[in-house]
């Protein structure tokens, strides 16, 4: 009996220890976690066949996740729900499929669809800061029509880049004695994206005037977003 192929949308989170390994890595952690699940994947023609599998923006390494987004197309003739079953069973602590659905060969990929990212930014203090400065210096900071920073190209050559229209949203979520919370939506795909290095920067010296090295923030990526009819909304 001839299987025809079906392609499957699947959400799944990062997290844990599972933070600190690689993009790549992890691609080859779900393509061996694919095989002992016994889910058969489709496969590229070719000299060197690759799984037909496509992600949305890659994951910084170190960052947790709670909406990522893949896109597998496989060779069973499987419900979503065995799916992600067998799926589970084969993953190890810290990646988890939460949901997912069959999408037909029309649908855009997610590469071209998702544009923004939703994170979360924990911030350990050293000492109190006072909550209605720091609200007041994020409140300066969304109302600034343009976010100047310089960097280099890839020629190497240091340019100007104006990120402001690359932050949708910025907002302090809470601050107490001990911690400060920041959220924001900023682009995250193929035609526009702000590397979260460029941010966590702004945050620790222009909004809480701390010195700190930034690998010590928690960073979280809640979810990613596609525009459709000017609203946000989850590719799943």
């Amino acid at each position: 009996m001839l299987i025809m192929s079906k392609i499957i949308r699947a959400k799944y989170k990062k997290e844990e220890d599972m933070i600190f390994i690689s993009h790549l890595d992890l691609q080859r952690l779900l393509q061996r976690a694919f095989r002992r699940a016994e889910i058969n994947l489709s496969y590229s023609q070719g000299f060197n066949p690759h799984p037909k599998m496509s992600y949305g923006n890659a994951l910084a390494l170190g960052v947790e996740s709670q909406g990522e987004y893949v896109d597998i197309e496989i060779e069973d003739d499987i419900e979503v729900e065995e799916f992600l079953r067998r799926i589970n069973e084969e993953l190890p602590e810290g990646v988890k499929f939460i949901k997912a659905k069959e999408i037909d060969a029309s649908t855009a990929s997610l590469a071209s669809e998702i544009v923004y990212g939703e994170y979360l930014f924990n911030i350990d203090l050293e000492s109190p800061l006072s909550k209605e400065l720091v609200k007041t210096k994020v409140l300066e900071f969304t109302r600034k029509e343009s976010i100047m920073i310089t960097k280099k190209n890839k020629k190497g050559k240091l340019v100007e880049n104006d990120i402001r229209p690359l932050i949708k949203t910025f907002d302090l979520v809470s601050i107490d004695d001990e911690r400060a919370t920041f959220e924001a939506i900023i682009a995250t795909g193929s035609k526009g994206n702000l590397n979260i290095n460029i941010l966590v920067p702004i945050i620790l010296n222009d909004i809480l005037g701390v010195e700190m090295d930034q690998r010590e923030v928690e960073v979280i990526r809640r979810d990613l977003y596609a525009m459709k009819d000017g609203e946000l909304v989850t590719p799943l």
